[in-house]
């Protein structure tokens, strides 16, 4: 027989309905207890066959069999036979009374809530009692010794036990879970009815093993047992099937099963679903920074704080890691439920997460695809959160749904990384440059250096649309060279021509810990006979405060070399005052949401005049990007800013119109190199 209410292991408050129907269940049972004498009978020959088969039922309720199912674990508890086998041959007063005991040890011993162990007690006692009612009514109660005269009369009180067992357990599950009571009784009947029959019908037996010596009872337990252990291993081995080791979530099957079937409902009942797809930005750059080990140690800890966001969401929501950094989710309802979750897992993963003392600001990207509005089947609804999870990388937007516009211009990233590779190879990569201007005066040039791709059929690509790809297929150390030889080949033309120009470019925390790098960048500088002051190389700070210890390193390494040092996005991250001294950097650069909310937004004002004060206190150059106004820059220059890049400076453009700028500025500041 299925556990009654003991596989349930939620502590949320039990329904008012649930409650109700508790009390009415126990109600009817002390009825029948008080007001029915037979209920009361007891006709015990053996005492001993009595006691053995009590201690059996307990062993059965302590010990139910976990059977992994579809939707989940069921438990199967064998003191249905040994129960049955007590009424059949003492009566339903000890058979109601063991059996009840039995159940609220069980429960007692499990910490079930109260009101669920109520519940099961009085669900036994009504169980045995339907099946008592037949036996009277058949006139053989008690059984003083089975044949198969008795065994259509044992059958037919076998399925009242079951039918009173499941019908009472399924209206209770209903209730507490808020679904149709028709719909759970039809779900699984078939598992439970069968389950229910191979543990009744070992009742006959065990009478006629204790008939010839109650000493053949524990022998009968034995096959029990076996089925017991070997369902434990089955738990165990479905368990290691259908969850994450790492993580303890299920896995990407597992999603893939629980989205069919929610979807084969949702068909049925005509409810939506959405499917959601999760990935940490920029995680491979933490896996190489902080190694293996700590990366598990982080996909761990966001895993637990997700799940805690789940649980404080959607009720019905269900989390899963799908691989790597990535995971998945099915929420019950529409759009807004999705957007809901999707806002509660963004603010969970909003506060630094530490490890190893160091402290992470994690991003993430979510996609969302509705049913049926997006796709009907879990393959489309997945392909279609893919695509809108990409999106939300694109804009920065945090969560994006998927909008068929989008899909237009979405290509499978396998392909699409085979084409970046070929686009390297084939010249497809093209630099654009934006200039840098002082705000204290000046007089020399500096630019800064800006990939574009462009795609035979995509058209031009920003960065942010192909370099995370990038990184995530190992194409980063090719393309980055590619840029890096563009760049200062460019640079020599223009010092040729009389500008002495200095370059900046973006790496990545992966290419600025490649060993190669120094030596790629040496190489490149005698080659085109450049000092190393004509490069400048600017790494992100949410990236560099990942590994700091081997990020200085390097960035000494490439310091020593004459190569300046930048950290880009300068406010994003959580780098101390102490390891921003530590670090060999000549220059900081205000990220561009601070500076295009200075004239809106005080804290925003005060917090890029903090940044410019503590880039003076330690000797560094402070740059700030996202310069859109006049006033902005103004302000700015009033503030001790050093420099000044954005739209209002002068936007990104090929090397060609670069020239024509950097030769005579049309009424702009001249951009200027950097001062040593």
């Amino acid at each position: 027989m299925l556990g009654g209410l003991r596989s349930s292991s939620r502590r949320d408050p039990a329904p008012r309905a649930f409650v109700l129907y508790v009390t009415l269940v126990a109600a009817v049972g002390a009825a029948l207890i008080v007001l029915v004498p037979w209920t009361r009978e007891w006709q015990v020959g053996s005492p001993s066959m009595l006691v053995v088969l009590s201690a059996f039922v307990l062993a059965g309720e302590l010990l139910p069999i976990p059977v992994p199912r579809r939707r989940g674990l069921a438990r199967v508890t064998i003191s249905a036979a040994f129960a049955f086998a007590i009424l059949l041959r003492c009566g339903p007063g000890p058979a109601a009374l063991i059996y009840v005991c039995s159940s609220v040890i069980a429960d007692v011993a499990g910490r079930l809530a109260p009101i669920k162990t109520l519940f099961n007690a009085a669900q036994y006692l009504l169980a045995v009692l339907a099946a008592g009612a037949v036996l009277v009514l058949a006139g053989s109660l008690p059984l003083s010794t089975i044949s198969g005269g008795e065994l259509p009369v044992v059958l037919l009180a076998a399925a009242a036990f079951f039918a009173t067992n499941h019908l009472l357990a399924c209206a209770a599950g209903a209730l507490l879970a808020r679904l149709p009571i028709l719909a759970y009784l039809r779900e699984d009947l078939a598992f439970q009815a069968w389950t229910a029959g191979c543990v009744l019908a070992f009742a006959p037996a065990l009478l006629a093993s204790a008939d010839a010596s109650v000493a053949l009872v524990p022998v009968c337990f034995v096959p029990m047992l076996a089925v017991y252990v070997g369902g434990r291993q089955a738990v165990i081995s479905s368990h290691r099937a259908h969850h994450d080791a790492l993580t303890g979530l299920a896995n990407r099957s597992s999603l893939a099963e629980t989205v069919q079937e929610a979807l084969d409902d949702a068909q049925e009942e005509g409810t939506p679903v959405a499917v959601m797809l999760l990935d940490i930005d920029d995680f491979k750059a933490i896996n190489d920074t902080l190694g293996h080990e700590l990366g598990d140690v982080v996909i761990q800890r966001v895993a637990r704080r997700l799940g805690q966001a789940v649980l404080a969401g959607v009720q019905g929501t269900v989390l899963a890691r799908i691989g790597g950094d990535e995971f998945g989710l099915l929420v019950p309802g529409a759009r807004a439920e999705a957007e809901q979750v999707a806002e509660r897992l963004l603010a969970a993963l909003d506060h630094p997460l530490e490890a190893d003392s160091v402290a992470l600001h994690l991003r993430a990207s979510i996609g969302i695809a509705c049913y049926p509005e997006h796709g009907r089947t879990a393959l489309e609804l997945m392909r279609h959160a893919d695509v809108a999870m990409y999106c939300a990388k694109g804009s920065d937007a945090g969560f994006a749904t998927y909008a068929e516009e989008d899909d237009e211009y979405s290509i499978d990233r396998l392909a699409l990384a085979a084409q970046l590779r070929r686009g390297i190879e084939r010249g497809e990569l093209v630099v654009h440059y934006q200039p840098k201007v002082p705000l204290q005066g000046g007089g020399a040039l500096a630019l800064e250096a800006l990939v574009r791709w462009n795609h035979p059929q995509l058209g031009c690509i920003g960065p942010d649309g192909f370099i995370p790809l990038a990184e995530q297929t190992g194409i980063i150390k090719p393309l980055t060279e590619k840029v890096l030889e563009a760049s200062l080949e460019q640079c020599r033309r223009w010092r040729r021509a009389g500008l002495e120009v200095t370059v900046s470019v973006n790496v990545s925390t992966r290419s600025l810990l490649d060993h190669d790098l120094p030596v790629i960048i040496g190489s490149l500088l005698a080659r085109l006979n450049l000092h190393a002051s004509a490069l400048q190389l600017e790494i992100t700070e949410t990236r560099i405060v990942a590994d700091a210890p081997r990020a200085r390193a390097s960035l000494e390494e490439l310091r020593a070399m004459g190569v300046m040092i930048a950290i880009d996005d300068f406010g994003t991250g959580y780098s101390s005052l102490s390891q921003l001294q530590q670090l060999p950097v000549d220059e900081i650069k205000i990220d561009r949401s601070f500076v295009t909310r200075m004239e809106s937004d005080r804290q925003d004002a005060v917090l890029v005049h903090s940044i410019i004060d503590l880039g003076r206190n330690l000797g560094l150059r402070v740059t700030a990007e996202g310069v859109e106004t006049e006033n902005v820059m103004r302000v700015l220059a009033e503030l001790g800013c050093d420099y000044a890049q954005g739209f209002h400076v002068g936007r990104p453009v090929i090397a060609e119109e670069c020239a024509r700028y950097l030769k005579g500025p049309e009424g702009g500041a001249q951009v200027i190199a950097l001062a040593r």
